[in-house]
């Protein structure tokens, strides 16, 4: 059997305004100034319920003898995970992809609080059957779904992983500007930055630049990337544009910029990348768990 349960969620929209705004009661009157501002409240409250209730019937369902561990999202990349935790994510998708990067072998659980307005292609339970299935999850007798992670590791000593993609590029409109280089070509380009996608996130950003012919198998020991827009100007060239990177033949990118690498589009964990550096990204080695 497992030997804890980390319950991992994120603040939701409404634990936002009320941050934002001191308490609950000053939230709503300032929210109730505008038809748009009573419906995103309105919205923000169904969720907050939504994710109380599923968390409050899993934190009933658990066996008295173990442990269990809350955590925000906010905390997971500091947090200490154990060779035999489970993790349990209750939200949306990006919570998964979130937590999924920084496990070593341990299973992750996606739950959809409210199936009814979240459509998750990475949360294989609602609650009613997460919890019915509740025993043989911790007892590791329910399938596991493995999925292949991206990873960049830079020469001054950066790692970053993604579940989804990894993004190379500037956060502003100025142009990227880099020196690429994949299997026996390279050449200097200035584009509107890289996306490299595992399968997971096929269908999603590189679906969206190439096409719904661009998915592939989440399991697949692979990763496809695309150059968004990249410029044939005096001096940069425009040949490189796609490419499927195995651990064989990564992809190897060294800065010419004042730039950013980021995964699954959460630019607050981003690393510098700044010119001079250089990044390999190729599959990692550590996969991500789902149990289904």
């Amino acid at each position: 059997m497992r030997q804890r349960v980390v319950l991992l969620t994120r603040q939701t929209a409404k634990q936002t305004f009320v941050a934002r705004y001191g308490s609950e009661g000053q939230t709503k009157f300032a929210m109730a100034q505008s038809v748009r501002g009573r419906s995103d409240f309105a919205k923000a409250e169904v969720e907050d319920t939504a994710q109380s209730r599923a968390v409050a019937r899993i934190r009933k369902a658990m066996p008295s003898d173990m442990k269990l561990a809350e955590i925000d999202r906010g905390m997971v990349a500091q947090f200490l995970f154990e060779p035999h935790d489970l993790v349990v994510a209750v939200g949306q998708d990006g919570l998964v992809a979130n937590a999924g990067k920084y496990l070593d072998g341990q299973p992750i659980v996606g739950v959809n609080p409210d199936p009814e307005t979240i459509d998750g292609a990475l949360l294989a339970f609602t609650v009613d059957t997460f919890v019915a299935s509740l025993s043989e999850v911790l007892n590791d007798r329910r399938p596991v779904r493995e999925a292949t992670l991206a990873q960049a590791q830079t020469t001054d000593g950066q790692v970053l992983r993604g579940l989804n993609d990894i993004f190379v590029g500037v956060v502003t409109h100025q142009s990227a500007r880099y020196r690429i280089r994949f299997g026996q070509a390279e050449e200097v380009q200035s584009s509107s930055g890289l996306v490299v996608s595992t399968g997971t996130g096929s269908t999603g950003w590189l679906k969206s630049l190439r096409g719904a012919e661009a998915q592939f198998d989440p399991a697949a020991e692979e990763l496809h990337f695309v150059v968004r827009e990249a410029w044939p100007g005096r001096g940069f060239g425009a040949t490189i544009v796609e490419g499927r990177v195995t651990p064989s033949e990564p992809l190897q990118i060294e800065s010419r910029m004042e730039g950013t690498i980021f995964a699954d589009g959460i630019e607050a964990d981003a690393v510098r990348f700044d010119a001079g550096v250089s990044v390999t990204i190729a599959p990692a080695e550590r996969r991500v768990r789902l149990v289904v």
